[in-house]
């Protein structure tokens, strides 16, 4: 391996892209051995103690059509924020995005017996992309974080966007993306703050 395959190499495994790269190929290795059944979210279960299920049901999906939705999702993240923070931090917005759409399901939906898709997460790392943009792109930062809000406002009282759930081919639950912007906006809070005492 030459010396500049070296540094690219280098840069890639200690930058976000490697944590996409990981997701992506994660969720399509579970979706194509068929272990949706065995990943997704199922309340039973989780009452039971198998909690990472609370994780583990964002990273598989309805069908392909859902599979390749999120994805897109994820690679127009992975274009316009990766640099706006370390892989660490995003791994923090992961994580705990993750954590919030599993709990609130847990927690608030009480009539949701499975639950599948990375939807909520996405909301969760758009909401951290758009206010880490506010920094550097002031205007399209906060015209994006504006759409966003108004996507979950629009959600929480009239329900799926127009056209998602045939997209999908199932129940689009809007309050999972709810939890999941409400960690993103918690993360973006919390590494903002200790950036700033740091």
């Amino acid at each position: 391996m030459t010396k500049d395959k070296l540094e690219k190499f280098q840069y890639f495994i200690r930058s976000p892209y490697l944590l996409w790269a990981l997701i992506l190929l994660f969720s399509f290795i579970l979706q194509a051995s068929g272990w949706v059944d065995a990943w997704r979210y199922d309340r039973s279960q989780a009452e039971q103690g198998a909690y990472w299920l609370l994780l583990s049901g964002n990273l598989v999906h309805l069908n392909w059509s859902h599979w390749a939705l999120n994805m897109a999702g994820l690679a127009i993240v992975a274009f316009f924020f990766s640099a706006y923070a370390s892989l660490r931090q995003w791994s923090l917005v992961l994580l705990i995005s993750a954590l919030c759409v599993g709990l609130g399901v847990s927690w608030w939906n009480l009539d949701i017996q499975y639950y599948v898709g990375l939807s909520g997460v996405l909301h969760g790392l758009f909401i951290f992309g758009a206010l880490r943009e506010i920094r550097k792109y002031p205007l399209s930062g906060y015209v994006l974080f504006c759409v966003l809000l108004a996507k979950l406002i629009w959600e929480l009282f009239n329900g799926a966007l127009p056209g998602s759930e045939a997209i999908t081919g199932g129940r689009v639950l809007t309050d999972a993306h709810f939890y999941g912007a409400v960690g993103g906006f918690v993360c973006w809070v919390f590494i903002t703050l200790w950036s700033r005492f740091r």
